[in-house]
């Protein structure tokens, strides 16, 4: 769902000045900011081991999605595939698109789940988990779900069944109706990590994303907050590569200026005790929503598309975080700390690896 700078094209002139002096502003922000030299990874890692904020990169690929997928949101890499959906209102299902085309090469609808507000996508060995739990609207939705679908139909159907994992949040009290986009009971980012789904919450009143826990079983539950965060946007998408204990958060701020944050050297779930790093994107008006690894340092994220003074179609892009994790990967003990086991989420071995366009 777009994010609403403007509600309609009707606002005053001033309105529309505003945004249009906002957007030059940051762009020339930026552009002085990036003429600058960087440090070097070991720097970066050692050197500035408390620093959050630490500069910029640019995405590469640029691959125009299908409007089939133009509200793209979740996604994933799976069975050398990137997968997808649409936000909310969108037909209940998966869709694997070309990395190089954009084009949609597999549909498969989930028969017994209805799009609500779909907002991300996690996976484990064996199940793939559609997360219907957007609720920007007006913060008050009762029906938060998480849809729970086999690999193996996937692969083999067109046609699914899933089962339901249906939950509310223990620390959400109130329920009534609070305005579109005034609410921190919003999420559009999770990930499957040993027993248990994590869910980072989007914070659109004060720009922190909380940390709930859910099990992974179909069931009713209640999803436990267990911390937070103060990341100073919204959280919109989530992977994590296990075996290295390294989250990736994808967000925004109230701007539309992209960023990325890096979890990573955590102990167990407790994932915002370990180090940080936030990196904005070199783009403007990017409404950043998925993430997904394709290797140990590169990654898949996607934008929907965006209509509000200026036109920003749905897009694949790569960004490659090789100069921030490589150093941190080379420190890693031979005796690693054990991690729960998920063969979809371990490092990746050469035969895994895609081609890179």
């Amino acid at each position: 769902m777009f994010l609403r700078i403007i509600s309609t094209l009707g606002h005053s002139i001033a309105k529309y000045l505003s945004v249009k002096i906002c957007v030059a502003f940051f762009a020339l922000a930026c552009s002085f900011h990036t003429s600058h030299a960087q440090p070097s990874p070991l720097a970066i890692h050692a050197a500035n081991t408390h620093k959050v904020n630490i500069g910029a990169i640019k995405p590469a690929l640029d691959t125009r999605l299908s409007n089939k997928v133009h509200e793209t949101s979740g996604l994933l890499w799976w069975n050398n595939q990137v997968w997808t959906h649409n936000d909310s209102g969108g037909e209940p299902a998966l869709y694997a698109v070309d990395t190089t085309t954009g084009k949609v090469v597999k549909k498969v609808v989930v028969a017994n789940a209805t799009n609500i507000d779909w907002e991300d996508l996690a996976q484990d060995d064996n199940y793939i988990y559609i997360g219907d739990f957007g609720n920007n609207a007006q913060g008050n939705r009762n029906d938060l779900k998480i849809y729970k679908v086999k690999k193996s139909d996937v692969k083999s159907k067109t046609k699914v069944e899933a089962t339901v994992i249906h939950f509310s949040y223990n620390d959400q009290t109130r329920f009534a109706a609070r305005g579109s986009e005034n609410t921190n009971f919003d999420c559009e980012a999770f990930i499957a990590y040993g027993d248990s789904l994590y869910l980072f919450s989007k914070d659109w009143v004060d720009n922190k994303t909380r940390l709930y826990k859910l099990p992974k079983t179909s069931g009713t539950y209640t999803a436990v907050n267990i911390g937070a965060l103060n990341v100073h946007g919204l959280i919109t998408g989530a992977t994590i590569i296990a075996d290295k204990r390294v989250v990736v958060l994808t967000g925004y701020n109230p701007l539309m200026m992209p960023f990325i944050y890096l979890l990573y050297d955590f102990t167990g779930n407790r994932f915002f005790d370990g180090d940080k790093r936030k990196i904005n994107i070199k783009q403007h008006f990017l409404q950043v929503e998925g993430i997904c690894p394709i290797t140990d340092t590169n990654f898949y994220i996607s934008n929907e598309r965006f209509r509000k003074l200026i036109n920003k179609p749905a897009m694949l892009q790569t960004i490659n975080l090789a100069s921030l994790l490589d150093p941190y990967y080379a420190t890693l003990s031979s005796k690693a700390m054990p991690v729960a086991k998920q063969e979809a989420i371990h490092s990746f071995k050469k035969k895994d690896l895609p081609e890179l366009k």
